[in-house]
């Protein structure tokens, strides 16, 4: 997938340390949030993880950034929305309440070294080739640790392979890597507001399973905290 989307973006790859830094943290990120899946509703685990815009709100205010009390506020309202949707009525287990806060703190962290190497006049398109072929051999070299073959992939599976690396990645996520170059991470991150509901209604449209009630407020409030990110600025 995520060399489907490195080969999409056109860009040339290169090596350098914050591209290194961006790529584990992509790797980290997508790994981790699957891997919550097994543990968690995809309402809690698309709702802690879209904490991540607040996340980065907080880090920016740590370097300078004004409305830092507004941010700090989001970060708590956001963080009760994540308290919420660690419980069994959210559909969560503790693992994977764990599992998707980290890949919220890693998709933070991929979205600031993002917003410091685009600052800095590297293109959105040599960013992103950079960053995808070296998470995708990150990502093979865990696979081949955890001894599983990455090219062993089910036939049928490789066409949603295919349409995940051409649709998130290549159009998604490089949207995003180029608006890195013009707004702070916090504000770029905001997008993934609506990500919860959106998945939440497709997983309910393709398999029938409407998601936990319980989820519902926690989701709503971890939304409102980054949205309450956006509007320190």
């Amino acid at each position: 997938m995520l060399l489907v989307a490195a080969a999409a973006t056109g860009g040339r790859p290169r090596l350098c340390p914050h591209c290194l830094a961006a790529a584990a943290m992509l790797s980290l990120h997508l790994s981790l949030w699957l891997e919550s899946l097994r543990y968690a509703s995809v309402a809690a685990s698309t709702g802690i993880v879209v904490f991540y815009p607040a996340l980065a709100g907080l880090a920016e205010a740590a370097k300078g950034a004004p409305g830092t009390g507004r941010r700090l506020a989001a970060a708590l309202l956001a963080a009760s929305g994540v308290v919420l949707l660690s419980t069994p009525w959210a559909g969560a287990t503790l693992l994977g309440a764990l599992l998707a806060f980290l890949a919220a703190v890693a998709a933070a962290a991929y979205m600031l070294i993002g917003r410091r190497l685009r600052a800095a006049g590297m293109s959105a398109a040599e960013y992103a080739a950079s960053v995808y072929t070296t998470a995708a051999l990150i990502q093979s070299a865990m696979l081949l640790a955890a001894g599983t073959n990455p090219l062993n992939i089910p036939r049928r599976s490789i066409l949603y392979l295919l349409g995940l690396g051409l649709g998130p990645m290549a159009l998604g996520h490089t949207m995003l890597n180029y608006a890195l170059g013009y707004y702070p991470a916090s504000t770029v991150g905001s997008v993934a507001l609506l990500e919860p509901y959106g998945a939440m209604l497709l997983e309910w449209l393709l398999s029938g399973t409407p998601p936990p009630i319980g989820a519902l407020p926690g989701v709503a409030l971890s939304v409102a905290g980054a949205w309450l990110s956006l509007r320190s600025r």
